[in-house]
């Protein structure tokens, strides 16, 4: 298949509409240990990202994102284009759990 027809679309990912603490709460489930998110200001945010390398426009697009505080569900195209139904987050840290140990 062609990407070009994908040209400035964009796709949401992911099969949960979750928000950060919800996120958190799923990871201390599947891990079975505390987790819990703490905001940062924009600013511990910027700094934090630009430290570890990443370029100011990546910084503010994760910073527009997480402002958010949640992702919406997936575009409904998606599991058409990847071929298979999507995964949520907690099936998805089931199966990588051991990278987070």
């Amino acid at each position: 298949e062609s990407v070009e027809k994908h040209d400035r679309n964009v796709y949401e990912l992911g099969a949960d509409k979750l928000t950060n603490e919800q996120r958190a709460a799923v990871f201390s489930k599947v891990l079975g240990k505390t987790i819990k998110y703490e905001q940062q200001s924009m600013e511990d945010f910027y700094k934090t990202c630009t430290g570890h390398g990443m370029p100011h426009s990546m910084v503010y697009n994760f910073a527009m994102v997480a402002s958010k505080d949640i992702c919406d569900n997936a575009t409904p195209e998606i599991a058409l284009i990847i071929g298979r139904p999507l995964r949520t987050l907690e099936d998805w840290l089931k199966e990588n759990a051991k990278a987070f140990q």
